[in-house]
C-alpha cells in the first residue's frame, strides 16, 4: 500500500463546488457515496512512477426531485485532460465503435434519407462519429477541446474542428453555417452546468434542427450496482426524468429514446428545440433503493478483495487494462501490487504503466505461466469478450468482482 509522505498532492484541484442540482435547482442535495481521495482515471506512463499521486476528495450526491446524479466537486480539466496523458480515442477502443454504430443506428431512424446541411459533434474526440456519417451532411463540424490549436490539419473541405469547450467558444462567430443537427456522445456527463452547454447548442441551432445526444443512464447504474463507474470526470449522472426535466426547462421536446443498456447503460435522446413542457417519466428510485444496492456493491468488492487475497501468494494476472482500474482497485481498498501484471491484447499498451498504481500492462502474446495462473477481470466493461477468450484458453482460477454480467 501507499505512503502519504511518498504521494504526489494536486494542487488546486477541485474549482466548483455544487451547492443545488445542475438540472431543477434543488438545494436539497442527497449523499449517496462519499469518497475521499478518489484517484483520477485514464493515466498511464511509459517509465514506472517512483512516487504515487494521491487522488482528490469527491462525493455522489442524489437529487430527489428529479433524479439526477452529480458530483459535488469539479476538479480542474488541466488535471483530468492533460492531452499528454488523457489517452482515451474513439477510434481505437472497439466498445467505442461499437456504441457509435448503435448510435448512428438510431439516428437512422430519424432521418432515413441521411440529409442534413450542417452537423455538429459536440465532444468529436478524434472524429470518428463525423468520419462515419460523411454522407450525412454538407458540412461536419468538430467541437472539442483536444483540438485546441490543431484546428489546421484537418485536408477535408467539408469537414471543420473547433479546438474548445461549448462554455468557452463563441459559437454565432465560428460556426460556417447554423446547424440543422446537433450530435453528442458521451460529452454532457463531463459538464458541469449542462443547462448552460444545451442552452448555448439549442439557441444557435435551425427552428427544427435534430438533437441527438448520448450520455450513461443513471437507471442502469443503480440498477446493475455499477458505483464503480461513478469518476471524476463524469461530472454528471442522467435519468429520463432528469433529462426530461432539464429539456422541460429549456423549452425543448424529448422525441425519442433508445437504450444500449450494455454499453454504459447508454441513453439515446433526441430532441427538438421547442416543445409544450410534459413529464413521461417519474423518478425511478426512492434513496433507500440507491443505498440498498450501494451497500450491495460495498459487499461486493469486500468479497472480491478477500478472494483476491486468498491467492495473493501465487501467481495472479489482471486481463484488461481498463481506464478505470484505478477506481475498481480504490473500492477493493487494495492497490493489487500483488498482481504480476495486467494482461491486454492491444500491442500498444505493452509495457506502459498505470501512472497511479504498481502495475504494468503485459502483451497477451508474451504470458507464458497463463495456464497455471490466477486471472482477475479487470475491464469488468468488457467483461463478455475476455470470459470467452479465458474460457476458452483456461487459466487455473478465473475472479470477477462483481456478480451480475
Amino acid at each position: 500500500m501507499m505512503h502519504k509522505d511518498m504521494c504526489i498532492q494536486y494542487k488546486d484541484a477541485v474549482i466548483n463546488k455544487r451547492t443545488q442540482c445542475s438540472v431543477c435547482d434543488n438545494r436539497e442535495l442527497i449523499e449517496i457515496m462519499n469518497m475521499p481521495e478518489l484517484p483520477i482515471t485514464g493515466l498511464f506512463s511509459k517509465e514506472k512512477q517512483k512516487d504515487s499521486f494521491s487522488g482528490i476528495d469527491q462525493s455522489l450526491l442524489w437529487c430527489s426531485k428529479c433524479g439526477q446524479g452529480q458530483l459535488l466537486n469539479q476538479v480542474n480539466p488541466e488535471i483530468l485532460y492533460d492531452s499528454q496523458k488523457y489517452t482515451f480515442r474513439t477510434s481505437l477502443s472497439s466498445t467505442a465503435q461499437q456504441g457509435t454504430k448503435v448510435f448512428i443506428d438510431y439516428l437512422r431512424e430519424f432521418v432515413p434519407d441521411e440529409k442534413f446541411n450542417c452537423i455538429i459533434d459536440v465532444g468529436c474526440n478524434d472524429l470518428y462519429l463525423l468520419h462515419e456519417i460523411k454522407s450525412f451532411g454538407k458540412v461536419r463540424i468538430g467541437l472539442d477541446p483536444i483540438w485546441t490549436s490543431q484546428e489546421n490539419n484537418i485536408k477535408d473541405s467539408d469537414l471543420h474542428v473547433i479546438g474548445g469547450t461549448v462554455e468557452e467558444t463563441d459559437l454565432d462567430k465560428v460556426l460556417p453555417c447554423k446547424p440543422d443537427c446537433i450530435l453528442s456522445r458521451h460529452t454532457l456527463e463531463h459538464i458541469f452546468d449542462p443547462q448552460l452547454v444545451l442552452e448555448k447548442l439549442i439557441d444557435c441551432a435551425t427552428d427544427d434542427a435534430l438533437f441527438l445526444f448520448e450520455i450513461p443512464g443513471f437507471d442502469s447504474l443503480i440498477t446493475r450496482g455499477r458505483f464503480d463507474q461513478v469518476f471524476h470526470e463524469h461530472l454528471q449522472y442522467f435519468s429520463l426524468s432528469s433529462f426530461e426535466a432539464l429539456l422541460n426547462k429549456l423549452g425543448a421536446k424529448l422525441i425519442g429514446y433508445h437504450e444500449n443498456y450494455h454499453n454504459w447503460g447508454a441513453l439515446m435522446i433526441a430532441f427538438r428545440k421547442k416543445g409544450a413542457a410534459h413529464r413521461n417519466f417519474n423518478v425511478a428510485f426512492t434513496r433507500e433503493d440507491i443505498e440498498w444496492r450501494r451497500d450491495l456493491f460495498f459487499c461486493q468488492m469486500d468479497n472480491a478483495r478477500k478472494t483476491l487475497y486468498e491467492f495473493k501468494n501465487t501467481n495472479i494476472y489482471g486481463y484488461g487494462a481498463a481506464l478505470m482500474l484505478p477506481v475498481l482497485a480504490y473500492h477493493l481498498k487494495s492497490d493489487l501490487s500483488f498482481i504480476k501484471a495486467v494482461i491486454d491484447d492491444d500491442k500498444d499498451k505493452e509495457g506502459f504503466f498505470y501512472t497511479n498504481l504498481p502495475l504494468q500492462v503485459k502483451h497477451s502474446g508474451s504470458i507464458e505461466d497463463f495456464y497455471s495462473s490466477t486471472v482477475f477481470v479487470t475491464a469488468i466493461d468488457n467483461v463478455k469478450p475476455i470470459m470467452l477468450k479465458l474460457l476458452q484458453n483456461r487459466p487455473k482460477h478465473i475472479i470477477y468482482p462483481l456478480h451480475i454480467i
